[in-house]
């Protein structure tokens, strides 16, 4: 077709290609968009092992102490294996840069066909109105994850009290 349209219109071909390429170039970067947003390790690994091996990672990176517990988790869907993995990836984030913890506490269960992703920090914790009022801290991003997978998300914290980041999604089977 490129042939074609050369002999009659040289100027329109190469525009023509010109958008081939932005096309092709597009659909390349969409997919590693996508690629991006399900991490690599989880398909590896599973959420388990993702999880124990973030945290052990967390650990060595920030020197906060880190413990990851869990019960027998089973496959889960890779919509609620990402937000869980995600969700603690910027739980942990958040404690890394804002708490000023020593240790921190992430457990992963499933019981009465409830998934439960807990991470619980010592550190200095905040004012729970403040977060309410900007929602930051990447905590509307958890929310919106939490929601996309109908699950949902809480925040508890006080002053000098840690804070503690609570994800729960009805899984099924």
């Amino acid at each position: 077709m490129y042939e074609r349209l050369k002999q009659a219109d040289p100027k329109a071909a190469e525009r023509a290609l010109t958008m081939c390429k932005l096309i092709d170039k597009n659909i390349e970067d969409v997919r590693g968009m996508a690629f991006r947003l399900r991490p690599g390790v989880l398909d590896d690994l599973g959420l388990v092992d993702a999880l124990e091996w973030y945290t052990a990672d967390f650990e060595r990176r920030t020197e906060i102490a880190c413990v990851f517990e869990h019960n027998d988790v089973a496959s889960l869907s890779d919509g609620i294996s990402t937000a869980a993995y995600r969700i603690a990836q910027e739980a942990l984030t958040n404690v890394a840069r804002h708490a000023s913890a020593n240790h921190v506490e992430v457990v992963l269960k499933i019981r009465d066909g409830l998934l439960t992703l807990a991470v619980v920090d010592d550190g200095q914790g905040f004012e729970s109105q403040d977060l309410s009022e900007s929602e930051g801290l990447g905590v509307a991003g958890m929310r919106e994850r939490a929601a996309l997978v109908g699950g949902a998300l809480e925040v508890h914290s006080e002053p000098q009290k840690g804070t503690q980041v609570y994800f729960k999604v009805p899984i099924d089977g």
